[in-house]
């Protein structure tokens, strides 16, 4: 291997473990401020909406899906973007102020994400 290919090789290697200590420090942040779990959105037209009064205690997305919550009069809108797709407790990712009612939202791949 040539000295080009041995940097580009370690470079890699350092931004990866940057990145996994940055989701270390405090488990649901990355280095860029964004969640684990996805990002906060707006509604759109095709999005799922989830009345939390009628909510079952689970929930099935696959990651990329756009889902609203609804609480009462209150409503957030949540992308799911899922490292590792791994199960969400939606007290993890509701705005402060919303129901911390107990839903689990497990996510799986989309048809789209290679393997």
């Amino acid at each position: 291997m040539n000295t080009r290919n041995v940097k580009t090789v370690i470079l890699a290697a350092v931004l990866v473990l940057t990145g996994h200590a940055a989701i270390a420090a405090n488990g649901t942040t990355l280095s860029n401020g964004n969640s684990v779990y996805g990002v906060p959105t707006t509604p759109t037209a095709s999005g799922k909406v989830v009345d939390l009064s009628k909510a079952p205690k689970s929930l099935n997305v696959n990651c990329g899906d756009v889902i609203s919550f609804r609480d009462g009069d209150k409503t957030f809108t949540w992308k799911f973007d899922v490292i590792g797709h791994q199960s969400v407790n939606l007290a993890a990712i509701a705005p402060a102020g919303f129901s911390t009612q107990s839903l689990k939202i497990h996510v799986s791949r989309n048809e789209g994400e290679g393997s």
